[in-house]
């Protein structure tokens, strides 16, 4: 099997920062390219920068009527630092549609005018019990599905299919929130035929709940079998550089080669050194000197022969011996 070549359009989840923080936005997968570039034009061409823009262009047309002169100097300089903050502005405020959502309330951002429009935030999944964790397994698992190195290996067909079934997925959920705050209220009235439509309520959320939890599941299964295949890329990885890197390691022979011309390196700077001291009769090196193996010798006997007479006692003089 051969690596595909994918054109990768990164991740369909990215972080955002809103007024009440950061964030993760899942982009709707119906809208297409043309649509979000549209955007970023229309972000880029906000009217005060358009306006301020205009302005740029119409002090360049005058300084280009003027001619020569300080006033159509002047008036080229204005355009150019008028046009050029423009488009630095336009492009920073265009680049920034995505990740930056801070807006006033009066002017909200047309991303995020009508919830689900463009993208869904994680955050809007708060508050629905156990459907909230599921909400947010369902983002974290596409945003893996699209950064794991398994995605080349898989057709992006199928990468779009799963972005594609958990956003239906979330805004299956996203629907519930009617029914949710209905089955509070009708589980609150004493009455008994409410008391039905609450049991109703609760079983149609119930098996909503259900029917996510299993698409959970399933991308779980996804997301087990690249996790596989990303350890396996791992372990061929590691492979293949631990047999490059000890095919760059010194063989043996090469060791022994090494340590000979090591140890014929000592005997050779020998006989420079001690050709030297011959001629400059430096005298001999300290391991040169004579050992005093033979004085030590007879030090050692004196002193145990000292050590024997001083232990033998002397005895009166034997007649004959010549003593008087």
């Amino acid at each position: 099997m051969t690596q595909k070549e994918l054109h990768s359009t990164g991740s369909p989840v990215q972080a955002a920062m809103f007024p009440d923080g950061p964030d993760s936005v899942l982009r709707n997968p119906d809208v297409s390219e043309t649509q979000w570039h549209r955007e970023l034009v229309r972000a880029a061409l906000y009217p005060w920068l358009f306006l301020t823009e205009l302005a740029g262009i119409l002090l360049l047309v005058l300084a280009g009527v003027l001619g020569d002169g300080v006033a159509a100097v002047l008036a080229l300089s204005a355009g150019i630092l008028t046009v050029s903050g423009s488009v630095l502005a336009g492009w920073h405020r265009a680049s920034r549609i995505e990740s930056d959502h801070r807006h006033g309330p009066a002017r909200p951002c047309r991303l995020d005018r009508v919830r689900g429009e463009f993208f869904l935030r994680s955050r809007d999944f708060s508050g629905l019990g156990t459907a909230s964790a599921a909400a947010r397994t369902l983002f974290t698992g596409v945003d893996e599905l699209y950064r794991s190195p398994a995605r080349d290996w898989i057709d992006p067909a199928l990468c779009t299919e799963v972005h594609r079934v958990a956003w239906q997925a979330l805004c299956c959920l996203d629907r519930t929130r009617g029914a949710r705050g209905l089955a509070a209220e009708l589980a609150a009235d004493p009455d008994s035929a409410v008391g039905d439509l609450a049991a109703a309520a609760r079983h149609a959320v119930t098996a909503i709940d259900d029917a996510l939890e299993e698409v959970v599941s399933h991308i779980h299964g996804c997301l087990a079998l690249t996790r596989a295949w990303e350890a396996k890329l791992r372990h061929t990885d590691l492979t293949a550089r631990a047999e490059h890197t000890l095919a760059a390691l010194p063989g043996p022979d090469q060791l022994r080669r090494l340590s000979e011309a090591a140890e014929a390196l000592p005997q050779a700077v020998f006989a420079y050194i001690t050709a030297a001291r011959d001629v400059t009769d430096a005298g001999p090196f300290p391991w040169e000197q004579p050992t005093p193996s033979r004085p030590r010798r007879r030090r050692d006997l004196a002193s145990r022969l000292s050590a024997l007479f001083a232990r033998t006692p002397l005895g009166p003089p034997r007649a004959g011996d010549g003593t008087p």
